[in-house]
């Protein structure tokens, strides 16, 4: 018990000395892996980001390139040439973009649409949005959005001014956003679902053009309808500020990064919540604790029996190898610290086999092992309990202390039983070979000086040998119990 309580007394000291490094550092660890993890998944919708508004904006620019190449040509064609009006006829229906082609009109309500749509009498041109933003423009550019009655699809005029025209006149087109939405899923798509929200919407009215969201498409952005996170963004933009910002949403926080397309005046809006991005570090976090789990319970191991078999070690160096018991050196160091802690108290029993040779002789010392090994488990057996050190001093020697205090009485009915005990089961083992036990014993004596120095064994080892000539099968007390006080 003494040898388990001291291994596990040092395995318990060596964890915690480990554990108070282990654990500012598992600590620190994680802030750094914390931080990686936010500024990864912060590049990561930055690319991301980066991506969806780099192809709008390609995407944009390739229709407005188309558009103006169709404006050229007519300008070319003159408006007042009936051939131009074949032309635009060209661009109906062969385009995804803008499937219904150009349409044409001018200030004296003249309108031509390659489509074959044919407005009522009352449609003036000059008095919608799409004419009123060609006039500002010799190129063809974006206006604002709006949701195209036959189809309910959200869409946006692009128009520009025809300059040789004889009267005031626009030519316009509407551009369908199916690719800016398509980007918008692939965006969302491609993050896996750590990307929450991602729309784009227009830099003047703020109108969601293509959205996550079907259901927010061609509603203002900062709608009171719209949650707390839209209505952020709004404030953003309002304030010129892009680049990535850290918003308030209803739920949380978001990584929100805000993009703007300079082709088309539009911004590219894309949100992760901080929970999300976080997410990654909470399974490394969960691998860090089962990796620290096992690394406990292996350093625990290895301590253990480190200990063990340091312990083993010392131990091996103190005990007999046949028997088990303590060896002479292990003995005189167990019996000193008895003495220190309790001075002038105890017995030490030196014994020696009976008749040992004959069973050497007669079996062969293999035999004579299996006889001293019997011995040991009796004399184990019978001076077991705390305080009882029990030893092989060499050969067919043994010594026993008796660290308790005991009166002579006791101290020689103890012997009695013990040399009985061992005749009879020696008789039963070797029947008429007269194995028996003989011992010399001393009373500790009060003073502790005496009690630790080598006078003590001599004067034991005097008294064995007394009780082998009185006829053996006995024992010798070589001094009187202390007097009780």
């Amino acid at each position: 018990m003494e040898k388990k309580a001291k291994i596990s007394n040092v395995g318990f000291r060596l964890i915690c000395s480990v554990m108070l490094i282990v654990l500012p550092l598992l600590i620190m660890l994680f802030m750094l892996v914390r931080q990686e993890v936010l500024d990864l998944s912060r590049e990561k919708l930055a690319i991301q980001s980066q991506s969806g508004a780099e192809a709008v904006g390609v995407w944009a620019e390739e229709i407005l390139d188309e558009l103006d190449i169709y404006k050229d040509m007519i300008e070319q064609v003159g408006m007042d040439n009936p051939e131009v009006f074949k032309l635009m006829g060209t661009s109906y229906p062969d385009h995804e973009t803008y499937p219904y082609g150009l349409y044409w009109g001018d200030k004296e309500k003249n309108y031509f649409d390659s489509s074959g749509w044919v407005p009522e009498e009352d449609y003036v041109p000059a008095e919608r949005n799409w004419y009123r933003e060609g006039l500002t423009r010799d190129r063809f550019g974006f206006g604002e959005p709006y949701v195209d009655v036959m189809t309910g699809d959200i869409c946006v005029s692009a128009s520009a001014r025809v300059n040789n025209s004889p009267v005031e006149s626009v030519v316009a087109a509407d551009v369908y956003l199916d690719y800016a939405s398509k980007v918008v899923a692939d965006v969302t798509d491609i993050a896996g679902g750590d990307i929450g929200y991602a729309f784009f919407v227009t830099g003047k009215s703020r109108i969601i053009l293509a959205d996550s969201s079907d259901s927010m498409e061609g509603q203002p952005l900062n709608s009171e309808d719209n949650i707390l996170l839209y209505q952020n963004v709004d404030r953003l933009i309002a304030e010129n500020q892009t680049g990535q910002q850290e918003v308030e949403g209803t739920d949380g926080h978001y990584i929100t990064n805000i993009i703007h397309i300079d082709a088309v005046d539009w911004y590219f809006v894309t949100c992760m919540d901080s929970s999300v991005a976080l997410r990654n570090l909470y399974r490394i976090l969960a691998i860090m604790a089962v990796a620290s789990l096992v690394a406990c319970l292996l350093l625990v191991l290895v301590t253990f029996y480190s200990a063990k078999q340091i312990a083993l070690m010392g131990i091996r160096e103190k005990t007999d190898n046949l028997t088990g018991l303590l060896n002479r050196s292990g003995f005189h160091q167990a019996v000193k610290r008895a003495l220190t802690a309790h001075p002038g108290q105890g017995v030490l029993i030196i014994m020696d086999l009976d008749n040992f040779k004959q069973i050497n002789d007669k079996f062969g010392h293999p035999e004579g092992d299996v006889a001293l090994r019997s011995f040991a488990r009796q004399l184990d057996e019978f001076f077991n309990r705390a305080d009882d050190i029990t030893a092989r001093l060499g050969g067919d020697e043994f010594a026993v202390f008796v660290g308790r205090p005991l009166a002579a009485d006791a101290a020689k009915g103890m012997l009695h039983k013990f040399i009985d005990r061992v005749r009879e089961t020696f008789e039963t083992e070797y029947p008429g070979e007269g194995l028996s036990v003989s011992a010399g014993a001393s009373f500790v004596p009060e003073n502790p000086e005496k009690a630790m120095n080598d006078e003590l064994y001599r004067q034991t080892d005097a008294a064995l040998y007394e009780a082998k000539r009185n006829g053996r099968d006995g024992f010798v007390f070589a001094n009187e119990a202390p007097e009780e006080e």
